[in-house]
């Protein structure tokens, strides 16, 4: 067996083991524990991993578990940091009187052993779209800084712990999911005069949907797969609405294969050619270089040429959020293409420099792998 699969293997074992409440898996019989610890990072869980194996630290490498006790110290002074601020915010939206819902993370760490166990890079906010302006004052006030605003989701950050995603709406506008999600306040549950949640039905799909963008994007993909696991086992759900609600969606062949996924990873049931090619997908991660951009190729089927040009230069719809003044003076789009194109081609921002790259590194090839993922995993 290849060592990744071995690490791979060795890694789930730990996953069963925290998620059960059962005894770890012996150290001993680990074949590359720097490998399991380099998986354990790509997937978020090295505090999983170390809250499961402490009480063997002595038969693992040094260099390893102490790198996982540094990181599960983090984990511990983000979520101080994270439940200290989500106090604070729920006191100032609640005197501003701004209803607002927390997202993801935020609930279902609750079913976890210990929060800890549950990264989350961010608290993901909801608030009514009349209540986005007076929701980014008291965000301000906070400390905050504006990081980004990509239409949907508006981006601060407080270093060195704290990023809060305000969000509009759930998915983008011109995503096949946004209509999908545009009730969710006439579904939510009230907690207070202005906090709501999602019912566990809510909640279990659009941590699916969620899923499903990051799955089609090459994104990271583990906790969410293991959050719909935890709410399948410790929360009462009724699957023929949350069944009916995927076919309307278009998504209920993906949410069969991901609920077999998970139970084949976390319960030892079968696992077929097509479940180990989506847990590799999403814990290895895509078989391609540039996975983004060959995901995008393999969503839209444009050639690479056309697939460029749409890069270079975007529609008005997106332009106008990068560039706010395109709302007031829509004709100088043209010169806000050049003005785009001269601050990719000069900027020192990594991550704006990767895509620059991936986009144009990726090859029919790579898309026509991305593709066969996605149509086999239900896409």
């Amino acid at each position: 067996m290849p060592k990744i699969m071995e690490a791979k293997a060795d890694l789930l074992a730990v996953v069963r083991a925290a998620l059960h409440g059962t005894a770890a898996p012996d150290a001993n019989t680990f074949s590359d524990f720097s490998a399991v610890c380099r998986l354990a990072r790509r997937n978020c869980v090295q505090s999983m991993v170390y809250l499961t194996l402490k009480s063997q630290k002595d038969a693992l490498p040094a260099e390893d578990f102490a790198r996982l006790g540094k990181s599960f110290q983090a984990a511990v002074l983000r979520e101080t940091a994270q439940q200290s601020f989500l106090c604070a915010l729920r006191e100032k939206f609640d005197a501003a009187g701004i209803d607002f819902m927390l997202l993801k993370g935020t609930h279902v760490k609750a079913l976890y052993p210990a929060a800890e166990m549950r990264f989350m890079v961010d608290m993901d906010v909801l608030v009514r779209e009349a209540d986005v302006e007076r929701a980014q004052e008291i965000l301000l006030g906070c400390g905050l800084s504006l990081h980004l605003d990509n239409g949907k989701d508006i981006i601060y950050m407080r270093k060195p712990f704290l990023t809060v995603e305000l969000h509009r709406a759930l998915f983008q506008k011109e995503d096949d999911l946004y209509p999908h999600f545009l009730d969710v306040w006439e579904r939510a549950v009230p907690l207070g005069a202005h906090e709501y949640k999602m019912s566990d039905e809510e909640l279990y799909i659009y941590t699916l949907a969620h899923l499903a963008e990051h799955y089609t994007t090459a994104g990271s993909c583990f906790r969410p797969v293991m959050d719909l696991y935890l709410l399948e086992q410790k929360t009462a759900l009724d699957f023929d609405m949350i069944d009916a609600r995927f076919r309307k969606m278009g998504l209920d062949a993906f949410a069969e294969k991901v609920r077999a996924l998970y139970h084949a990873m976390f319960d030892g049931a079968p696992k077929g050619e097509t479940l180990l090619l989506m847990e590799n997908y999403i814990l290895l991660g895509p078989p391609v270089q540039h996975a983004d951009a060959a995901a995008a190729a393999a969503r839209t089927h444009k050639s690479k040429p056309r697939r460029l040009l749409a890069a270079a230069f975007p529609a008005f719809s997106h332009m106008r959020l990068k560039y706010p003044i395109l709302k007031k003076a829509p004709f100088l789009l043209p010169v806000f293409w050049v003005v785009r194109l001269l601050q990719y081609a000069f900027t020192k921002d990594k991550s704006i420099a990767r895509k620059r790259e991936a986009l144009m590194n990726a090859d029919e090839k790579s898309a026509a792998v991305m593709e066969k993922i996605f149509k086999a995993s239900g896409l």
